[in-house]
């Protein structure tokens, strides 16, 4: 009796942990299931329904203002990451061939079609998601149901509120979903069998769903470790032709290896003792996949005797491209997730676009030397760039003259305090002052909008492909760290900060507002 009296006060509770206790059961078995398949038994029994419950929690509609933080919405920021880096990653182990036409096309195409809101809807009502989905905290004063449309031959309770999800909201809870499996498995086996669960209502290359097969066809999910392309009979074939027709372009070769020593030893030095030493035991797989990032030669524009034939390899690069965009994209994003706890998804898309505009990767790039490990160092457009940059760097020296060398009031002295809170004394010898004084979030000084084309296009290509490469070779995380160093100092000034500084300077502080994005 006393239970029954006093059930108002626990019953909706309980009744929501219990339904986070069945998804969470269920979507540990998923993982279970997919790391065996993997030959990973271990599976962590650390409570993750919190996270679930953040991911499958939306504001009311009435509370919608910029300022109130949306767990669901961080969550579907760093989830929409996830999805792209496996939809790239599933496709890069099905394309092994280099009689694929129109590469980047293919790649733009699947992305698209797996990414539509319509086909993640009826994902997500496929599986039930939509069960899981309920408004604001569960509290004593308001009954809770599913917030999806039901019917039913109950007359509803007059204190009752049911809420219509709209197909994008739910598409959205998707993303939600996985970005909280993302962070609750490292290893990537959560997301990647939530993946295939929902495999059967994601089209394919024909625009096409398949039931009858999973989803995902890769031998690993690139996250804690390099990619086994070996293990991959389609692949280890196609690179043992590709690597037999350069070595018989000996001028080719001898300077991509070169080229790939002059940037393993640049990216030595940021890197720590063990990341250094796996940079210089390049294997031959690992060797060929930085080669290729590093043939920047246009085809169509020189076509001779040396270069003929080299279709597939640069085929190759078009595929490492969109692994390098996908994989840096993650990066970053996980990055600033985990960074600023309080960003709203508006603040973390626009972090994410000052730092990976192709103004920003071009600057990053040439800043850095990492242009002159490129094969045709001779290209217009790092020219092109160097002189956009001198230009900037003069603009924005002078602001930061009157700042004491940064742009943010307190100079070196704020900066060497962020590098030291943010990321440790390690960083601080690393990281000793701020170097990019042209770059003006996401632009460059002097240009409040993107640069033209051949100036930026080029090098940020370049600055994926490498990335792409690193990726495949040592597994997203530790590519990361490897690359992290050059992207930090543009972590340290908070969304607010770059829409307060650089106010009329780049449209990007306009563009993305501090609510959704």
């Amino acid at each position: 009796l006393y239970l029954c009296q006093h059930a108002s006060n626990f019953m909706l509770k309980l009744e929501r942990a219990y339904t986070l206790n069945i998804a969470a059961s269920r979507i540990r078995e998923v993982q279970h299931n997919t790391g065996k398949l993997f030959g990973y038994t271990t599976v962590s029994d650390d409570n993750i329904s919190p996270i679930f419950d953040k991911a499958t929690s939306i504001c009311n509609r009435l509370t919608n203002e910029d300022h109130v933080l949306r767990e669901h919405e961080r969550l579907e920021s760093l989830g929409d990451s996830t999805l792209l880096f496996f939809i790239v990653l599933n496709l890069f182990v099905k394309q092994s061939s280099s009689d694929t036409e129109y590469v980047l096309d293919l790649f733009e195409q699947v992305i698209v079609l797996q990414g539509m809101n319509e086909v993640l809807f009826k994902a997500a009502m496929r599986v039930g998601l939509h069960r899981l989905v309920h408004a604001g905290n569960v509290s004593s004063t308001k009954l809770w149901r599913s917030m999806y449309k039901t019917t039913t031959n109950e007359p509803l309770a007059a204190h009752t509120q049911t809420m219509e999800l709209a197909k994008k909201q739910l598409s959205d809870i998707v993303e939600s979903f996985l970005g909280a499996a993302y962070l609750a498995d490292p290893s990537g086996y959560m997301a990647v069998g939530f993946l295939n669960e929902i495999g059967s209502c994601l089209p394919n290359v024909e625009g096409v769903a398949d039931p009858t097969t999973s989803w995902f066809a890769g031998e690993g999910t690139c996250l804690t470790e390099g990619y086994p392309l070996n293990a991959n009979s389609g692949w280890a074939a196609e690179l043992t032709k590709i690597e037999d027709i350069l070595q018989r372009k000996h001028g080719i070769i001898s300077t991509l290896q070169t080229k790939a020593a002059e940037i393993c030893h640049l990216l030595s030095k940021q890197a720590n003792c063990q990341d250094r030493m796996k940079i210089f035991r390049l294997d031959p797989t690992a060797s060929l996949l930085l080669h290729c990032a590093l043939f920047d030669d246009s085809l169509d524009e020189e076509y001779n005797s040396e270069t003929r034939g080299l279709e597939s390899f640069a085929n190759l690069r078009d595929k490492i491209f969109h692994v390098g965009n996908a994989a840096l994209q993650l990066s970053i994003i996980s990055e600033i997730y985990h960074l600023y706890p309080t960003n709203t998804s508006g603040d973390i898309h626009l972090m994410k676009v000052a730092l990976m505009s192709h103004d920003s990767l071009a600057y990053i790039f040439v800043k850095n030397g990492l242009h002159e490990c490129l094969f045709d160092t001779n290209a217009d457009a790092h020219i092109l760039m160097q002189g956009y940059m001198e230009e900037s760097d003069l603009l924005g020296a002078k602001v930061w003259a009157n700042n004491d060398g940064w742009m943010i009031p307190g100079g070196l002295d704020e900066f060497h305090r962020r590098v030291q809170q943010y990321y440790g004394d390690g960083m601080c010898k690393k990281l000793a002052c701020p170097q990019y004084m042209g770059l003006a979030a996401g632009r460059l000084w002097g240009h409040g909008q993107k640069l033209e084309g051949k100036a930026s296009e080029d090098l940020q290509f370049s600055m994926k492909c490498i990335v792409g490469a690193l990726t495949l070779t040592f597994g997203l995380r530790d590519a990361w760290d490897m690359l992290r160093p050059l992207f930090l100092e543009l972590t340290l000034m908070s969304p607010e900060e770059l829409r307060t500084s650089y106010k009329g300077v780049s449209d990007l502080t306009s563009n993305y507002k501090k609510g959704k994005k």
